[in-house]
Formats: C-alpha cells, sequence, structure tokens
C-alpha cells in the first residue's frame, strides 16, 4: 500500500489561482454590471478555484458566479476576500512617475534658462552703469544696443514663464492621478470557488458583479441645416452620443459594451401615500422615495450602424455597441456614438419682445424613431457654424422635438409702450387701476420671408379682489399657449425688409386701499 507523500496532499488541496479579464459590461447611469472570465484546470473532486486581482469596488452582494466546460461540476461555496497589496504597482502608476520625472526635468531646465537670462540682464546693467572709457560717439549706439539685448532678454524670460505654468500645471495634474492611483492600488478582492467535480478539465468560470465606478451619461450634438430657397423648412441631424467614464482599477480591453438607460436612482417603487392630516400648521410632506439596489434592467430595435438597441420596453433600452471597445481607468471620459436621427423641421425666429428684443432661431419638429432619448447636454450647429450649447429633455416616440440655435441677427424687434398709466378711478366706488399696451414691431432684414413667433404674456389672478382685463390683442392669436395662463402667440410670416406689428395690452384694478402688483 502507498502511502501518499505531503508534496502530493498539499498540491491536491492548495486553490488554483486563476487569472482572466472584464468580458462585458453593462453601464447604467449610476453604476455598471461586469462579466469577468477564468479558465482553470481542475482535478476529479473537491478543490478551490482562487480568482485574484478582482476590483476593490466589486459589490459583493451583487456577485453571481456560473461554472461550465466539465460535466457535473457543481459549485459548493463562493467566498469573497478584501486583500491589501503593500507593493503593488500597476502599469498606470509607473507610467505617470515617468510622465512626472519628463515635466520635472523640464521644469527644472526652463529655472536653469531663467537664471541664465537673469545673469545676463545684471552684466548688462553693470555695463551701463560703468561705460568706462566709452567715446560720447559711441554712447548712443551703445544704450540701443543695451536696450535691445534687455527687451529680447526678458522677452525669452516671459515665453519660458508662460511655458512653466503650462508644464506646472500639468505636473499637478500627474500628481493627484498617481496619488490616486496609489490608492487604487492598494487593495483588490480575491474569489474563492470550492467546487465538486466527477472528472477533470478546463473550467470556464464566469463572474458577474457590479461597481459603482463606472457610469454613462448621453451627449448630443444637433446640426441644423436650412434649405435657402425656403427658410421656413429644415433638417436637424442629432448625434447621440455616450460618454463613458470609469475608474474601477482596471483597463478594459476589448470587451462587449451595453449602455441601459435603467436608473436605480429613481428608486424601485412609488412613495408611500399617507393618511394627508391638515392643521392651521403646515400640511405633513409626502416621504421621499426609498433609495434601491441596482436594478439590473436590459432593454431591442434596430438603431442606425453604430449601435444597435438589443431590448427596449416601455420602461428602459439598452444599446449594444457593434464593435468590442476599449476603455481605460481613470483617463478621461471615452465618447462613443450610438446613433443619429435625422428630423425634419419647421424653422422659425421667436422672440419674446418684453423680455428680449432678439429674435432667435427655434427649430421644431416630430421626434418619430421607435425609441426614447434620455436627457443631456447637446451641442448646437446651424449651417455648420457653433451657436453654443443647451439641454435636451428626454424624448419619447412621437414627442416634439424643440431647440433653440442662437440668435438671428436679421431681426429686429421694437417694444413701443403706448399707453402706461396707473392711478385711482370711479365716484361712487374707488378703485386703483393700471393699464398698459404695447406695440411690437418686427422687422425683417432678410431678402427673403421670415417665419416669426411673437410671444407676450398677460398677467393671471389668484384673488378675486384683483382683476385682470385685456385691452387691445390683435388676432389672430393662440391664447394659453402650452397650457400656460396668459401666455400669448402671434405667428406671422414677415417678407423681406417688411415690417409686422401686433397690439398686446391689459388693464389690473384693485379696490381702494389695496395696493397695485408691481409689473
Amino acid at each position: 500500500m502507498k502511502v501518499p507523500s505531503l508534496l502530493a496532499f498539499v498540491i491536491a488541496t492548495a486553490p488554483l489561482v486563476a487569472y482572466g479579464d472584464i468580458t462585458s459590461a453593462t453601464l447604467y447611469p449610476s453604476h455598471a454590471q461586469l462579466t469577468w472570465a477564468h479558465t482553470a484546470q481542475i482535478n476529479a473532486g473537491a478543490g478551490t478555484v482562487e480568482i485574484s486581482g478582482l476590483p476593490v469596488s466589486l459589490q459583493n452582494q451583487s456577485l453571481y458566479v456560473v461554472v461550465d466546460g466539465v460535466a457535473d461540476a457543481q459549485i459548493r461555496q463562493v467566498q469573497v476576500q478584501r486583500v491589501e497589496q503593500s507593493e503593488f504597482v500597476a502599469e498606470e502608476t509607473r507610467e505617470l512617475r515617468d510622465k512626472l520625472a519628463k515635466v520635472t526635468l523640464r521644469i527644472q531646465e526652463q529655472e536653469d534658462e531663467i537664471r541664465a537670462w537673469n545673469q545676463q540682464l545684471t552684466l548688462m546693467s553693470s555695463a551701463a552703469e560703468s561705460p568706462r572709457d566709452v567715446p560720447v560717439s559711441e554712447l548712443n549706439t551703445m544704450a540701443q544696443t543695451l536696450r535691445e539685448s534687455t527687451r529680447g532678454a526678458l522677452t525669452e524670460i516671459r515665453n519660458i514663464r508662460e511655458q512653466m505654468a503650462d508644464d506646472q500645471a500639468l505636473k499637478d495634474r500627474l500628481e493627484r492621478e498617481l496619488t490616486a492611483a496609489k490608492q487604487k492600488a492598494r487593495a483588490t478582492k480575491t474569489v474563492q470557488v470550492r467546487y465538486q467535480a466527477s472528472e477533470g478539465g478546463q473550467l470556464q468560470v464566469h463572474l458577474k458583479f457590479q461597481t459603482p465606478e463606472a457610469r454613462w451619461f448621453s451627449e448630443y450634438t444637433a446640426r441644423l441645416n436650412t434649405d435657402p430657397e425656403n427658410p421656413a423648412s429644415g433638417n436637424v441631424a442629432l448625434e447621440h452620443i455616450a460618454v463613458v467614464e470609469q475608474s474601477s482599477g482596471l483597463d478594459w480591453e476589448n470587451i462587449e459594451l451595453q449602455l441601459s438607460t435603467a436608473s436605480a436612482r429613481s428608486g424601485t417603487e412609488i412613495p408611500p401615500v399617507n393618511a394627508w392630516i391638515v392643521s392651521p400648521e403646515q400640511p405633513q410632506a409626502y416621504r421621499a422615495k426609498a433609495s434601491a439596489p441596482a436594478a439590473d434592467s436590459e432593454s431591442a430595435s434596430l438603431m442606425g450602424n453604430v449601435a444597435t438597441v438589443e431590448q427596449q420596453s416601455i420602461f428602459a433600452q439598452q444599446y449594444r455597441l457593434h464593435q468590442a471597445t476599449d476603455i481605460p481607468s481613470g483617463a478621461s471620459a471615452q465618447r462613443l456614438t450610438v446613433s443619429t436621427h435625422q428630423v425634419p423641421v419647421n424653422v422659425a425666429t421667436w422672440t419674446v419682445p418684453v423680455m428680449d428684443t432678439a429674435g432667435y432661431v427655434q427649430a421644431t419638429g416630430l421626434f418619430e424613431t421607435g425609441m426614447t432619448l434620455p436627457s443631456g447636454r447637446v451641442t448646437l450647429f446651424r449651417d455648420g457654424q457653433s451657436v453654443g450649447e443647451n439641454r435636451l429633455p428626454s424624448l419619447a416616440d412621437g414627442e416634439e422635438l424643440t431647440l433653440g440655435f442662437g440668435v438671428d441677427q436679421g431681426v429686429r424687434v421694437e417694444v413701443i409702450n403706448e399707453l402706461e398709466r396707473s392711478g385711482e378711478e370711479g365716484i361712487w366706488k374707488s378703485e386703483n387701476v393700471q393699464r398698459r399696451q404695447n406695440r411690437f414691431e418686427v422687422t425683417n432684414h432678410h431678402k427673403q420671408a421670415v417665419q416669426v413667433r411673437i410671444l407676450d404674456r398677460l398677467p393671471v389672478s389668484q384673488e378675486d379682489i384683483l382683476t385682470v382685463k385685456p385691452l387691445d390683442i390683435s388676432e389672430p392669436v393662440r391664447r394659453d399657449v402650452e397650457n400656460k395662463k396668459g401666455v400669448l402667440a402671434w405667428d406671422r410670416k414677415v417678407p423681406g425688409g417688411e415690417t409686422v406689428s401686433v397690439q398686446s395690452g391689459f388693464e389690473v384694478r384693485v379696490p381702494e386701499g389695496t395696493s397695485l402688483p408691481r409689473l
């Protein structure tokens, strides 16, 4: 009978250390779900596979382990441990140190150059103070030469200081990044998977877990192209850009990337609706929404040739990038084009004269793409020229897209106050009255006709003692625009080189002894 050696026993019971990589990631607005793949050669019977180098931000409660590749292999236990790394130096840290050393050396060389130029200035100053035996006829030439040399030296010093300012800013940034990298490198997590298998072979281990150190959000580029023959119509090319950030401490290389609009910040259920007990004091406020753990929601439909809407529902949608992607850790945010939507629009110049006499180019059209867009910052271009940034609200299929594209410099608006009067009126029943009548004149300095919308508002009373009466209001007019009480809108077509005008006025009355509102 053979007695197994101690070495054989240790080998049989020691955990098999496995290394792998992140193969796929699903990013949400608040977190990410990662898939980590490993391969380990196992023997028949019971054993342990140890997976090292996992990010310390791995959320233990979200870990899900799947094994395959070996028939009848079963998971008996999964254990997560935090491992402190006292001497771990990542590739990112080494690169940062190299960059920091180079920029530090460059700053030292610049300081040496400044000292050399200052020494030259000192020598020139000494020469100017003691001309010695220089003939009078040569003093002017010497003074001019010293002046030009001094000016040149000061210019060189100024240029060097400007370069130093940029290098110093770079050095400060690299030092911050190096400190952050060292902090991230102090700890990792290790997962031990205890298994039971009837035979040996290549065991595939897949870990799925969540981390709060990665997210994505939407940005947009909107390009308005107008029709030179018909300025009232055009097209908006709305490009959807995913901005991806991750600071897990691991570089994600050649991964399958998915982006989901499901947000854990919104919670998972409605707030509790309690009895509303009123008293002379303030009513009881509703309780805030309870926070919820990260949701794993997936959402599908075709979306251009850059990404595919893998799943779609009325709740959320999920985009799958067509090509494998690299997302480095801690670097600047990565911008990935998701889709581009072509939206036919009507173009008009809108103005609110009592607030701003400028006219703004406004494009409106129906967003019909079969999907929704999250809200995000939008960069605006009009006929190839940058006109600024704004915020795009979330858009659902079938909703109206409305975007402003800057000032129309060919449209001039003037406010003419025809009546401004306030005072006390009445014989038997005195009242305080204020009347205001304005005329808005819009002049089109373009060669072609322009569609304009003029907006104004009338006061709205919420008290019985305060009454509001409209005065002269030009027709046709739209009232209570967008269900906002008192808001008026006039849509007019202004031929090139001509002026149109509209009237707007109101009267406000309050009883004697009551002050008029400030209008």
